[in-house]
């Protein structure tokens, strides 16, 4: 890693060295707010185009992945005139794209833009696989601030891509509401599982007991019916016999049982 940090070091070497050169027969181009050297902007994105096409994808990969501190530290030991975010989004940009892209061809031109505070530079590049823009925005002291690679795309693949991430995104969503359909359906077995495994044998309830008979209701005691007037006669004929008396001394009005049987003689 080491080696590539000299060789990243010699590239930025060369590149302040054309910088002289060219500041010595040109002066800055100049705004109200901020100046700039149009060659030094350039210079720095054929740096990092350099370095792209010169590293293995191993090495393109430990910058991407470099933390903040680490990226910091180099841009300090070498005076590289890139933020440590700018720094390791450059290479990870590349990295990503490398494979749409194909190996480096050629530079086709700059363009330099400012709106007063910062300085864009975008420089069109040729690959093998497709054209693409680098975009470098600068701030006012020249540093790095943000790199952006932007491979170009043909309307067809646009197109595809956009209906790939289309069927993508549908059938993410119908995967998850048939999903959650599937759940919900589930609900319906689980009153039934939970009473299979929770519930405790029914143990069957003692059948109640018989009641008993009612005892048969007694019989009424038929009372012997007797013909009043025979009764009167014969108590009438038994008084007589008993006093000597005939019948035409007393009348029998009522007749009712005594309480005693005893019958006393007079």
């Amino acid at each position: 890693m080491r080696q590539n940090f000299r060789k990243i070091l010699t590239m930025l070497t060369v590149s302040a060295a054309a910088l002289g050169l060219t500041a010595c027969g040109s002066t800055a181009a100049e705004t109200d707010e901020l100046s700039y050297d149009e060659a030094y902007l350039e210079s720095v994105a054929d740096f990092l185009i350099g370095n792209w096409d010169g590293m293995s994808d191993e090495q393109i990969a430990q910058y991407a992945e470099m933390d903040a501190e680490d990226a910091q530290s180099i841009l300090d030991n070498y005076g590289l005139p890139f933020t440590a975010e700018a720094f390791t989004t450059a290479f990870s940009g590349y990295m990503g794209n490398e494979e749409e892209l194909g190996a480096y061809v050629s530079t086709d031109g700059y363009e330099v833009s400012t709106d007063g505070k910062e300085i864009t530079l975008v420089a069109h590049l040729t690959y093998e696989q497709r054209t693409a823009d680098l975009s470098i925005v600068f701030n006012k002291k020249s540093v790095a601030q943000s790199v952006t690679l932007d491979p170009s795309y043909t309307l067809g693949e646009i197109f595809t891509k956009a209906l790939m991430n289309t069927i993508l995104g549908m059938g993410t969503v119908f995967s998850v509401l048939i999903f959650i359909s599937l759940v919900i359906y589930c609900f319906n077995f689980i009153p039934a599982i939970q009473k299979k495994f929770s519930k405790k044998k029914e143990q069957p309830a003692p059948a109640p007991a018989k009641a008993a008979a009612p005892a048969p209701a007694a019989a009424p005691v038929e009372e012997e019916t007797v013909d009043e007037g025979e009764l009167v006669a014969a108590i009438t004929a038994a008084i007589c016999a008993y006093t000597g008396s005939s019948a035409d001394g007393f009348v029998v009005r009522s007749i009712r049982r005594a309480d005693s049987a005893k019958w006393k003689r007079a």
